[in-house]
This record gives structure tokens, sequence and C-alpha cells, in this order.
């Protein structure tokens, strides 16, 4: 049984379906067979993506539990609203309790799933996680390794590190658009075009 453990909002249209299939993975709701792996899943939403929140949460969770299918469940769901990828896990409010729950021997799961890079981690954040999760043995699932994340694996590391980077480059892009569409609207200017003003010489 998923636990559902979100800073806003409630189960949306296709979570009961979700939390069903999650269920079956068992074999006996909330109670895991022996040497299947329980999951925490992290998902998160914000307003910069225009996308409805129960309908981003809904894909992710698919996709963590797809992703986990035949090697455990997800048991626990912690799922951040209306925040940005450029904040640490420490200031999202889910993130953060998860990683509180990384300490306690009685947390009930053993690893995370996640189902899109881009919604956990930015920038260098990966590697600030990776080894504190580590540190307390908890494995970690993402589809753009197609599995668990091998945490010396070099092809591993230089994915994640290529990943950080274009999460990066993506929120500048986002970035220089919005501050030039503000600046055309704000100075009345029109658009902006690549080609410097003419000057004008005076007649001698």
């Amino acid at each position: 049984m998923v636990a559902a453990a979100r800073s806003r909002g409630g189960s949306g249209p296709g979570g009961d379906v979700l939390v069903s299939w999650a269920e079956t993975l068992s074999g006996r709701a909330g109670n895991p067979a022996r040497g299947v792996l329980r999951f925490a899943s992290y998902g998160r939403v914000s307003t910069e993506d225009w996308q409805d929140p129960e309908t981003s949460r809904a894909r992710q969770l698919q996709q963590a539990m797809m992703l986990v299918a035949g090697a455990g469940v997800v048991i626990a769901e912690f799922f951040d609203t209306g925040e940005s990828r450029t904040l640490p896990w420490a200031r999202r409010p889910q993130a953060a309790a998860l990683v509180a729950q990384l300490a306690d021997p009685e947390r009930g799961w053993d690893a995370i799933v996640i189902g899109e890079y881009e919604r956990a981690f930015y920038g260098s954040q990966y590697a600030s996680m990776a080894p504190l999760f580590e540190h307390y043995g908890v494995s970690l699932w993402m589809p753009e390794v197609g599995g668990q994340v091998d945490w010396h694996a070099e092809d591993h590391e230089q994915t994640m590190l290529a990943l950080g980077l274009s999460s990066k480059r993506e929120i500048t892009r986002t970035r220089v658009r919005g501050a030039i569409g503000d600046g055309g609207a704000d100075s009345g200017a029109g658009p902006v075009s690549g080609r410097p003003p003419a000057v004008r010489v005076p007649a001698r």
C-alpha cells in the first residue's frame, strides 16, 4: 500500500488505480514478501512546469512503479508541490521529510525510486545526496540508468553529471527567455532582434 506523504493536495484521479497496482506487486497489500525491496518514491512538481499537480504526480508514480516492478513494491510516497528544482532537498518539505527518515531503522523502506531525474535533482544536488543515501545503506533507483544506481560505476556517475548540467541549462534558458519577454513588454520596444540599431550620420 502506498502511504502518501504529499505537501499539498489529495489523491488524484489515477491515484487509486496506482495504489492498487503497487499493492498487487507484493502479493498481499501492505505486507511485501520476504526478499522484496520496499521502496519510497520521491516526486515533485513546481509552478514553473505549468502542469496539473495530480496528473504529474500520478505519471511520476506510475513510472517509478514500472521501474521497480519485479524487484519490489512502493510503500511510501513523498511528493512536493510548488517547489522549484533549484531548491536543495533540505528546503523542500517532503524531500526533507524523506531525508529525516534515513537514520530511522524503523522507517519501513529500504530504497528510494524516482520517476524522473529532473524532479529530484538539479545541478550538483545528486553529488551531494548520493553519499548520504550510501551511508545509510539506501539504494537509489532511476529510469535514466535502467534501475539501481551504482554509486561507484563511472558510467553512472557520468550520466548523473550530464543530467545535472542539462537541468541547469534548462533553467537558465527559461529564465533568459522570461527576462527577454518581460523586458520587451516593459519597454514597449517590440521584438528584440540580433541587428544593432541604425546610426544616423549628420550631413556635411
